[in-house]
């Protein structure tokens, strides 16, 4: 249990491998709607292990700049317990829509949660940090944009939503921030917990801002 709190985010890179080498073995034929759903999950993971592993650091980032936390940014109000909840949960998430990928306003949901971390990773780290980069950043742009943007015209283009699809496929945004990032940080911060992240994690996170930092 303490590993996979640690280090899921390499068990997600083990399930990708896996999943991926099972797809082009199986060949299976799915709707175009549920590939980019598949594909918009393993985008999330690759997108986890940019955060934290290549290069890594993005839980302090998040401490500092969402939570505004310039003191205990190591383990509070995020730490490795409520991370480790937070980016599994989305796994969840995600895997239920791609099971049902006519439930248009899950797809949408989950699209549009991909899409939000631009206002975070593009906009928001960068501003407060005073970066041009920061972990997350790339996937951000290269995966979760044009997936997202390929989703919402195949479902537009073919008349698959309407407004209620698209009201629905909000709400369900709203419902995967609050049930899969803010309940379970507010459910487990603790500035005296002993789920902190790891040395590593804090050395990535002043390489990575020291070497992405606007103005030296």
């Amino acid at each position: 249990m303490a590993w996979f709190r640690n280090y899921w985010y390499r068990f997600g890179g083990g399930m990708v491998i896996c999943f991926v080498v099972y797809l082009l073995i199986a060949e299976p034929h799915w709707s175009q709607t549920t590939w980019l759903l598949i594909i918009n999950l393993i985008a999330l993971i690759i997108h986890q292990l940019e955060e934290y592993q290549f290069p890594g650091g993005a839980p302090l980032v998040i401490n500092r700049v969402i939570y505004d936390e310039h003191e205990l940014t190591d383990h509070y109000p995020g730490n490795t317990l409520s991370i480790c909840i937070v980016n599994v949960s989305a796994w969840v998430i995600y895997f239920i829509a791609i099971m049902f990928p006519n439930w248009y306003w899950l797809g949408l949901g989950v699209v549009m949660f991909s899409l939000f971390q631009i206002l975070g990773h593009c906009v928001q780290m960068n501003v407060k940090m005073h970066t041009w980069y920061n972990p997350g950043m790339a996937t951000t742009l290269l995966l979760f944009l044009p997936i997202g943007i390929a989703y919402i015209y195949e479902v537009q283009f073919n008349h698959l939503v309407n407004g209620w699809t698209w009201c629905a496929g909000f709400l369900t945004l709203v419902m995967c921030i609050l049930l899969t990032i803010v309940l379970p940080v507010q459910t487990f911060k603790n500035k005296q917990t002993k789920y902190r992240m790891s040395d590593w994690q804090v050395e990535r996170f002043r390489k990575v801002t020291s070497f992405a930092r606007i103005g030296h």
